[in-house]
């Protein structure tokens, strides 16, 4: 959902929660795409210009997929970062 066709937001209760927000390495590891996500989630609970009363925690996207045959990959392709 875009900042732009966000309508109404959710009930107040949602205030001072917990927020788990999970991205990938390559998003993790850019201030300016990180600045994006988190503008968006803000904006889709409902507070598009602030975060106060909210629990926000990023972490990284470590989910695996096993196939058939028992092969396991990343579900999400992650960019060596070190």
């Amino acid at each position: 959902m875009s900042n732009d066709g966000f309508m109404g937001g959710p009930p107040n209760t949602w205030t001072g929660r917990e927020v788990n927000i999970t991205v990938p390495a390559g998003v993790l590891g850019d201030i300016n795409e990180m600045n994006k996500v988190l503008k968006n989630v803000m904006t889709q609970l409902g507070h598009p210009s602030c975060h106060s009363g909210f629990d926000v925690r990023f972490r990284q996207s470590l989910d695996f997929v096993v196939s058939p045959k028992g092969d396991v990959a990343s579900a999400i392709p992650q960019p060596f970062m070190g």
